[in-house]
């Protein structure tokens, strides 16, 4: 499998949710159970675009339903999975060396043979379609009368009341924090991507730190950045995005507002590999800062080193929290309240992730999560900035990924 599901830590946790199998939808689950893409069909972000079931029985092997038009891919990429698939609106045809000596449109034909009769493709793609492949997977994995979890922090209600309708046989629940929680601790290969996230996102911010200067716009210093990366990529097998989160001004400015003298500037970077985000954040000031920007900042830095030394296995994410809050408040922001420090970070459509770093939080830290730590301070007025480091967590304590410091520098 080249997927990045540890069926053990699986089943631990489907026994635990008292299920039998974990049946997800979402492309990001998708991709995180095959280690390969849903597909065209999976833009729409409706359900029935793929489904993969995750038995609870390490015996049996991942089931896949997949478009047609992805199906061999599939097939490639998941020698050993049970792959089934649905039409989808994109018509494909082979063509057979064989029927050389024949006429092209004779050969398209040929190779459109052996469909049933009256076979027609949807305008996207047919939700009934895919879940009765679905049920044809669970059933031949013995699973057709289970109770099985699904992702519906995604599938919208009017989806899984018609998935509901067509598998009645099947118990169907809440899977969501199933899927939370085993995605939460990283495989060596998840943990490798996220790193190199890091990696190229310090390589961007350096490239900024080096060629800002006053009197650029925000598209200008985001420009800077993403050729950092862009440079440092240069040869990466993995697709690369970033996302920015830029804060220029004391008070924020107009995006075509351009940078002066004094100017804070907030860079809080997501960068993506292979589809996991990684984030940080750094902050800079255009020439020497205020005394009251440079306060800010050391209060920023204190807070986070009070709140790192509790960030370790064994510890709630409430107790991380509460250590931040409280060096706060030592530091006279006696009613200053975030919602959260931090988050997990891996495969999403946003950078931010279960498990939060909340009050209200009962997660306890484990060995092999990767957590982004962040200390965000926005003042209106004086600076909007934000500390964020991304941590793996080891039985050792916090292991950084990054290497940049945590200073307030100054540019341009």
């Amino acid at each position: 499998m080249t997927g990045f599901v540890d069926r053990q830590r699986a089943a631990q946790l489907m026994d635990r949710a008292g299920i039998e199998a974990l049946v997800l939808c979402a492309p990001e689950a998708f991709h995180y159970a095959t280690g390969a893409s849903i597909g065209p069909a999976g833009l729409f972000r409706r359900a029935g675009a793929g489904f993969v079931v995750i038995p609870a029985g390490r015996d049996l092997p991942i089931g896949v339903v997949v478009a047609d038009f992805n199906a061999g891919q599939l097939q490639r990429v998941l020698p050993d999975a049970v792959i089934r698939s649905h039409p989808i609106w994109i018509e494909a045809a082979t063509l057979d060396a064989s029927t050389s000596g024949q006429g092209l449109p004779q050969r398209i034909e040929a190779g459109l043979a052996g469909r049933a009769p009256g076979f027609s493709r949807p305008a996207t793609f047919e939700l009934a379609r895919a879940v009765d492949e679905l049920k044809q997977i669970l059933t031949g994995f013995g699973l057709g009368r289970a109770r099985v979890g699904v992702d519906l922090d995604f599938v919208p209600a009017a989806d899984f009341s018609v998935m509901q309708a067509l598998l009645p046989a099947c118990t169907m629940v809440d899977g969501s924090a199933v899927l939370d929680r085993l995605r939460a601790i990283k495989s060596p290969r998840e943990i490798d991507l996220l790193q190199q996230g890091i990696i190229l996102s310090e390589a961007g911010l350096e490239r900024l730190q080096v060629d800002a200067m006053a009197g650029m716009r925000q598209a200008d210093l985001i420009a800077l950045y993403r050729q950092g990366v862009a440079t440092a990529a240069a040869g990466l097998s993995h697709p690369v995005q970033t996302a920015e989160y830029v804060t220029l001004g004391a008070r924020a400015k107009d995006a075509d507002a351009k940078a002066m003298p004094g100017d804070p500037l907030k860079c809080d970077m997501v960068c993506t590999v292979g589809g996991y985000a990684s984030d940080m954040s750094r902050n800079f000031t255009f020439g020497p800062p205020s005394a009251e920007q440079a306060e800010l900042h050391a209060i920023a830095e204190r807070a986070f080193d009070d709140g790192l030394a509790s960030l370790v296995a064994g510890t709630t994410l409430a107790h991380v929290h509460r250590g931040a809050t409280d060096s706060l408040a030592r530091q006279g922001l006696r009613t200053y309240r975030r919602g959260h420090f931090g988050h997990g970070v891996g495969q999403s459509v946003f950078s931010e992730q279960w498990p939060f770093i909340a009050a209200d939080s009962d997660v306890v830290i484990e060995a092999g999560m990767v957590l982004a730590f962040e200390i965000p301070l926005y003042i209106d007025g004086l600076a909007s900035f934000n500390l964020e480091d991304q941590f793996l967590i080891t039985p050792d304590g916090p292991k950084p990924m990054n290497r940049l410091p945590r200073r307030l520098e100054r540019i341009g």
